[in-house]
Order: structure tokens, then C-alpha cells, then sequence
């Protein structure tokens, strides 16, 4: 986590198990590859950058150039639509969420 976003102090959740098949950058066999979503709360940052980061960017929204525009926007949907049903899940059942 620290090498990718300069985080030093987060708390991560994993929210499913994804999976990819096709050609791209890092796959050149086309066979199907996993991966883990996870949702993370970033509290606090380093100072300084200790890899090939240039720099650390907080926005409003999300970005438009995505290094994988056909797969981080399919998971960020994913994300949407499963905090939905946990809203939804509270709301009904009242539940206490930690």
C-alpha cells in the first residue's frame, strides 16, 4: 500500500475477488488473472516518496485517464454497487456496522 499511494497509516478491507481475461500490458498470455479489491482509509501520508511515484494527487472525482480504462472502472462499480446493499442491509435490519 505504501508504494503505490505513500500511505503510512490506513486501514484495509478486502471486497471480492475479481478476475480478468484478455491481453493488456501486463498480461500477454491472454489467460484469466485474479486480483483483490479492496477499499482502503487513508489517514495519514509520508512526507516524502520512496518509489517511482511522482506525486500524490487528492481529487474530488475521478480521474479520466485510468491505466486499465476497461477494468478499474467495471471495479469501482462493483464497489458502488455493494456499499449499496450494505446501506440498504443497515437501513432495513438496523444493523451496527464496524
Amino acid at each position: 500500500m505504501q508504494e503505490e499511494t505513500g500511505a503510512i497509516r490506513f486501514e484495509i478491507k478486502p471486497i471480492c475477488v475479481y478476475s480478468v481475461t484478455g491481453k493488456n500490458r501486463v498480461n500477454d498470455t491472454g489467460e484469466e488473472t485474479f486480483g483483490l479489491l479492496c477499499f482502503a482509509e487513508i489517514t495519514e501520508f509520508a512526507k516524502e516518496l520512496h518509489s517511482e511515484m511522482e506525486k500524490v494527487v487528492l481529487m474530488d472525482e475521478l480521474p479520466e485517464n485510468w491505466t486499465y480504462p476497461l477494468i478499474q472502472p467495471k471495479l469501482i462499480e462493483e464497489w458502488n454497487r455493494r456499499e449499496k446493499i450494505a446501506e440498504r442491509m443497515v437501513a432495513t435490519w438496523k444493523l451496527k456496522v464496524y
